[in-house]
């Protein structure tokens, strides 16, 4: 039985990673230990954007490695579990031109439309994952991708 595409299309993913308000992010330790957080995230632009802490074990590992994982997931019954994984490059982005967006974006998602106060905290820093490679999938669509794979065997298709 060949595979079913159960994968978000692009515009899919943009819209569950914006509603979406906690990412597991995985990283790896100077002993190649794993290490999984929870972090609030906005996506934005193609790219993640955190914030936290300068000094943690979590931002230590990504400015160490320069990469980390990120599992972004819901659904409560089997029928409708769904989810993106991200695997890329981190760097700190506070830099980064975006970033007043990014705020504006952190407001509006998880501060009622207050402002931002991270600038006021000591070693709060943005970080920037690009994803290289990504995996989505929404169970949700089983009904429809069985549907199109039975009426293409029954097409004569694989």
């Amino acid at each position: 039985m060949s595979a079913l595409d159960l994968s978000l299309t692009p515009e899919e993913r943009d819209g569950y990673l914006h509603e979406q308000r906690t990412a597991r992010v995985a990283t790896a330790d100077q002993g190649g230990e794993p290490h999984v957080v929870p972090l609030w995230f906005v996506w934005h632009d193609g790219a993640l954007f955190l914030n936290s802490t300068l000094g943690n074990v979590t931002v230590e590992n990504m400015l160490r490695t320069g990469r980390a994982a990120v599992t972004v997931d819901d659904g409560d019954t089997y029928d409708a579990l769904r989810g993106v994984t991200l695997h890329g490059r981190v760097e700190r982005a506070h830099r980064d031109p975006r970033v007043p967006d990014v705020e504006r974006l952190w407001s509006e998602k998880y501060m009622a439309g207050q402002p931002v106060p991270y600038s006021r905290w000591k070693d709060r820093t943005w970080l920037r994952l690009d994803p290289d490679d990504e995996a989505s999938w929404d169970f949700r669509k089983i009904p429809e991708a069985k549907a199109r794979r039975d009426a293409a065997r029954a097409r004569g298709g694989s």
